[in-house]
């Protein structure tokens, strides 16, 4: 590995292949997410599946002189081709590894100066598509809980990520992890994601995940969300989803969810 002691800022043109804006810490050349560190920090960029913005400063928006590697610190938000405000279609993320596991995540914009408090990060130029998502789905199986959480945040964001967290919310042993991707697959509009959602309500072993799918219907637009919820009151077995399909439609301000209430009242 050739190491870069960092005096200054680094500059990274284009944002998404050169080493990030490190202060206070040194950058070593990774040749892939396969040869990661035992211990340490890890970073590459990822493109998004869209336009988003990503404020992980500790003084809040609008001053990016000051994100921590080590602070929690962190707000995402999607952006329309339309919306005002800052957004990249890359997103930098950094692996904190520990005994050879991911145990967090850190996500930061391309344009952000990091704080590194002294350590050295090492740094995968032009990670692929295909390398990011799968070291992503290995974090999601086998991290620890808050690296999962961390691995499926960033394939909720990821270009390509949706295959893989179908997979996870259908397969993946933990009921957790389950429910979790679940969870961010309702924040996807599309077929897929409506489909692995209502195939979770049908055939998920676990009451609770059942459960977290029919909340994640709820989320998706209405045009998709309300049609679905109705069909789960009017026709499905467990009593338990028809109430939370009930429930879910009662928070909808939409005529179509208070007439299918009113309906099934009337019976």
């Amino acid at each position: 590995m050739k190491t870069k002691m960092v005096a200054l800022l680094l500059f990274a043109v284009p944002l998404w292949a050169a080493p990030p804006r490190i202060t206070n810490g040194a950058v070593q050349s990774l040749s892939s997410l396969s040869a990661i560190p035992a211990d340490g920090w890890v970073g590459w960029a990822i493109t998004t599946d869209r336009p988003l913005s990503v404020s992980c400063c500790d003084n809040g928006w609008g001053n990016c002189n000051n994100c921590r590697l080590s602070s929690d610190s962190m707000s995402i938000n999607r952006r329309e081709p339309d919306d005002l405000g800052p957004s990249d279609t890359h997103v930098l993320l950094f692996a904190h590894v520990r005994d050879r596991q991911v145990d967090r995540l850190r996500f930061f914009s391309p344009g952000c100066n990091i704080a590194a408090n002294g350590q050295s990060i090492y740094w995968v130029d032009n990670a692929g598509q295909a390398e990011s998502i799968a070291f992503l789905k290995n974090i999601a199986e086998r991290g620890t809980d808050r690296g999962r959480d961390g691995a499926l945040l960033a394939l909720s964001m990821h270009a390509g990520g949706i295959d893989p967290l179908i997979d996870l919310a259908r397969h993946d042993p933990s009921g957790r992890t389950r429910g979790k991707a679940l969870f961010w697959l309702s924040q996807q509009a599309g077929e897929k994601a409506a489909a692995a959602l209502r195939d979770a309500v049908d055939n998920d072993p676990e009451a609770e995940v059942k459960s977290k799918a029919v909340f994640g219907i709820s989320q998706l637009p209405n045009d998709q969300s309300i049609p679905m919820l109705v069909d789960l009151l009017k026709h499905h077995p467990s009593r338990e989803v028809r109430k939370k399909a009930a429930f879910w439609l009662g928070q909808k301000n939409d005529p179509r969810a208070l007439e299918a209430i009113a309906d099934i009242l009337k019976q």
